[in-house]
């Protein structure tokens, strides 16, 4: 992990947020290849990516967790399923939403990584796009042995406006849903936003770190299997 990184992480130690518990979605896969580059093909924004996972102490490090992070491109776009197009006035739901993988082989923007015995990981990624009824966000699952908790990664609205302001976003309708909108990150949301270093135009450094409750729930509730607003 490079230096400026785990700099930025060890500097967030004592502005350690509680993990908040969110929905896995629909998107989710059991593809997730061991790998720090997941963005393959994609356009986009260059983002790096750094976590930093805490014992519910708030001190201890929790080394060789299994982080797991998946998320759409400039477009909207989940690897594997169909591009979803909400029909206007459509109130998008779970049902509404394709949920069989029609491309099996596309892997993009997928991948895991086990933390150090900082706790610490990485991903090298871009920024990602919208798509109808939710907010900019990164999925993420921490494997802790047979327990797993699951959450979703937030960005400041102020800094999503001047990304998609410009190519390849910019192409796109304005997005129909902010974090201020999102019932998604109403609950609990502003916990998950990423601290950005960085600039619009070379890219950001996004860092967080979390803190995890002992009391994990396990894999299989950690989450509905999809997300009631798409």
């Amino acid at each position: 992990m490079e230096e400026d990184l785990v700099e930025l992480l060890a500097s967030t130690e004592v502005a350690c947020r509680l993990l908040v518990e969110q929905t896995q979605g629909p998107y989710h896969r059991a593809v997730h290849p061991e790998r720090r580059a997941i963005t393959e093909d994609r356009d986009g924004l260059p983002l790096r990516l750094g976590l930093r996972l805490l014992a519910a102490d708030a001190t201890t490090p929790l080394a060789d967790v299994l982080v797991e992070v998946w998320q759409a491109d400039h477009v909207g776009r989940y690897s594997g399923f169909q591009p979803f197009e909400a029909r206007p006035g459509q109130v998008v739901t779970s049902e509404s939403v394709p949920h069989d993988v029609t491309a099996a082989g596309e892997t993009y923007l997928r991948g895991s990584q086990r933390t150090d015995e900082r706790g610490m990981c990485a991903f090298n990624t871009i920024y990602p796009g919208w798509y109808a009824s939710r907010t900019v966000h990164i999925h993420l699952i921490a494997h802790l042995g047979d327990r797993s908790v699951t959450t979703q990664l937030y960005f400041p609205d102020t800094v999503t406006d001047e990304v998609f302001s410009r190519p390849p976003y910019r192409g796109r309708p304005q997005r129909d849903t902010t974090n201020a909108t999102d019932s998604i990150f109403a609950d609990g949301g502003e916990q998950m936003i990423l601290d950005l270093h960085g600039d619009p135009t070379t890219g950001y450094t996004g860092v967080l770190c979390v803190v995890l409750d002992r009391q994990a729930r396990p894999a299989s509730a950690a989450g509905p299997s999809a997300e009631s607003d798409g």
